[in-house]
């Protein structure tokens, strides 16, 4: 063996050998386990506030929901909140469903009392962040029937969303706004306060909408203020009929759209039980005429603001509502 070619190899063995002991500075640390950094999506389900129903958030999975048994799982509260999380750090399009239980209810705005809830509502979003929000109205609904079911993606998901919106426009529907007052999170904010009271003036009018149109019909063509006996079957009629309005991610069928803003508009949301997040938390439900910025700001005092700065709030808030 050549000399210098053998204590080459000698001293590479011994170097080899000293990086693979384990005593002093040359041990090798073991490789460190990647940890996914959990996402979530939590939001609002209503149409009025909707309790104790199962929630579902599935992800977009070949353009298409995944099976109902691997979405992550939980259920509203009486708030009609909901939070979910993605263990494992998803952050892909996803689609959330409000899905009816045995004991789930969602409120009559009209009445103020609890009614069962017997449908399901969506939501679509483009993609999951750690702190994802999302409102579950039948306005949502709109956009998670336009996508469909197959090749679904997130820019087919922004469309649809974006659709929706430009149908609604006249009525100023925007799909992020929460469908309650939120004291506690944007009561800083008056201009989202209008976005949120808005909403909730919207899906008053959906109820109104199903229980004395005639404009909004089920499958067969039969008015919805007749399809059912209860106030629950006629809004979930309403539901569906709304559903219908869109032809696809991007278009909605004008005839149909046309009858929906006519039966919305022919409401006037005069007595509506609003829901309001105080600002230490707790849900207060407040009988309020969402015409009247007087009736406005007594509800928005008595879940504590002052004179002056509900009617300041109050102010925007009327000027954000259709």
């Amino acid at each position: 063996m050549n000399k210098l070619t053998g204590g080459i190899g000698l001293a590479t063995a011994l170097f080899l050998a000293g990086c693979g002991s384990g005593s002093g500075g040359g041990d090798v640390s073991p490789p460190v386990a990647f940890v996914p950094v959990p996402t979530s999506v939590s939001g609002t389900a209503a149409k009025g506030i909707v309790k104790q129903a199962r929630v579902l958030a599935c992800r977009i999975v070949n353009g298409a929901p995944e099976p109902d048994a691997s979405c992550a799982s939980t259920t509203t509260g009486n708030d009609g909140s909901f939070s979910v999380m993605f263990s494992d750090g998803y952050t892909g399009p996803a689609m959330v469903k409000v899905m009816a239980g045995a004991a789930s209810t969602m409120m009559d705005e009209t009445t103020g009392t609890d009614i069962p809830y017997n449908m399901t509502m969506r939501a679509v979003v483009p993609a999951i962040s750690r702190t994802t929000s999302v409102a579950v109205t039948p306005f949502s609904e709109m956009a998670a029937s336009a996508v469909g079911t197959t090749t679904i993606d997130a820019t087919k998901i922004s469309q649809s969303i974006a659709a929706v919106q430009s149908v609604m426009l006249t009525l100023g529907i925007d799909l992020s706004a929460m469908p309650m007052v939120d004291l506690k999170t944007d009561g800083s904010d008056p201009a989202v306060l209008g976005m949120q009271s808005n909403m909730v003036k919207q899906l008053a009018r959906v109820a109104m909408a199903a229980k004395t149109s005639t404009l909004l019909k089920d499958a067969n063509g039969v008015p919805c203020n007749a399809a059912g006996t209860t106030a629950s079957q006629q809004i979930a009629c309403v539901v569906t009929a709304m559903a219908g309005v869109m032809n696809s991610y991007v278009t909605a069928d004008p005839a149909k759209a046309a009858a929906l803003l006519a039966a919305l508009n022919a409401q006037s949301p005069a007595g509506v039980t609003m829901p309001i997040r105080n600002a230490d938390g707790t849900i207060d439900m407040q009988r309020v005429d969402m015409n009247s910025a007087v009736s406005l700001q007594a509800a928005m005092q008595h879940a504590g603001m002052t004179v002056t700065n509900a009617a300041n709030t109050v102010n925007t808030m009327m000027g954000k509502m259709h």
